[in-house]
């Protein structure tokens, strides 16, 4: 009797301990594995195969951190392992990815649309169609407790989204990034805090070459306007920082030409025309080298579309990349 007392005792601190708060959950094909992370020799990482969380058909990690354009994201529904591929709860996934038309009807038919692509799949099968196009999922999708379980690479890497992995025996790590918002200037500006006093907002890129020019506010800027821009030469080169365009002014004249209208941002620095004679016909119009004295300088069009709409006080921001 004694014995039979201390098997149990023992079974429910076992069963206690697997609660602790480094413990985590990760099912595997119908079943559940409750295990605590806590053996130093298992971290070193190694980097998942392209469609695959492991290497070897082995046990699967006991914890996954999922990362979303950098941002953790707790799950309210763990994810599960299927024929080695990760699958993740379909619309957590696409909510923290901002992606919110998505759709399960009477016939178990799963809809997703993101701008001009759509995933179409079924539930307990290993087709999807990408955009009308059939392909052979990993895993198939699945149902389980009213939750919807999809393979997220394909998901991700047709929506534009890179997916990186990276896994020991006890924990994977996973970081879900979107292509498009790395590279567009909008995302650059609105990743950097930056501010203005009007509506508007403008970005030189000196590494580019381009000035572009934002509508919106702080967090939220959208791009309106681009064009090429010559910038400071190497002895003299374009100052970089943030400043205030605080004098908008007709001209400069010199002998054989003149530049204008002038956006003036900090002393004799400004964004200007290209040098132009005193006919208006073209002095020197070059843009996408390092020439000027200091200036930023576009072509006159371009020059004429910054003073008809950006106000003064506007944030001129300038860097190198």
């Amino acid at each position: 009797m004694k014995k039979t007392i201390l098997m149990i005792l023992l079974l429910l601190t076992l069963a206690a301990s697997a609660y602790a708060e480094d413990s985590v959950i990760v099912q595997e094909s119908g079943y559940t594995d409750i295990t605590s992370n806590d053996n130093p020799q298992e971290q070193e990482n190694t980097q998942v195969s392209e469609n695959t969380v492991q290497e070897e058909n082995t046990a699967p990690p006991k914890q996954v951190d999922l990362y979303i354009n950098d941002t953790g994201v707790t799950l309210s529904n763990f994810p599960i392992i299927e024929n080695n591929s990760l699958m993740l709860p379909l619309s957590e996934l696409l909510y923290n990815m901002k992606i919110y038309d998505f759709s399960v009807d009477s016939e178990n038919q799963i809809t997703v649309t993101y701008g001009s692509k759509i995933i179409a799949m079924h539930i307990d099968s290993d087709t999807a169609y990408l955009n009308g196009n059939p392909v052979t999922l990993q895993a198939k999708a699945v149902l389980i407790n009213d939750t919807v379980y999809a393979p997220m690479r394909t998901v991700c890497e047709y929506f534009g989204f890179t997916v990186t992995a990276y896994c020991t025996p006890t924990l994977m790590t996973v970081r879900v990034n979107d292509k498009s918002a790395e590279k567009t200037p909008s995302s650059y500006v609105n990743s950097a805090g930056l501010s203005s006093k009007t509506p508007y907002l403008i970005w030189v890129n000196k590494e580019k070459y381009t000035v572009y020019v934002f509508l919106g506010s702080e967090g939220n800027w959208e791009q309106v306007y681009s064009c090429k821009c010559a910038i400071g030469a190497d002895k003299t080169p374009t100052i970089t920082g943030t400043y205030k365009f605080y004098s908008l002014e007709e001209r400069w004249e010199y002998d054989d030409f003149y530049v204008g209208p002038i956006m003036r941002f900090r002393g004799g620095y400004a964004i200007h025309s290209t040098l132009l004679k005193y006919d208006g016909t073209n002095y020197n119009a070059t843009v996408g080298k390092k020439l000027s004295h200091g200036c930023v300088r576009v072509r006159p069009a371009d020059m004429n579309w910054l003073v008809s709409y950006v106000p003064l006080q506007t944030t001129i921001h300038i860097t190198e990349k």
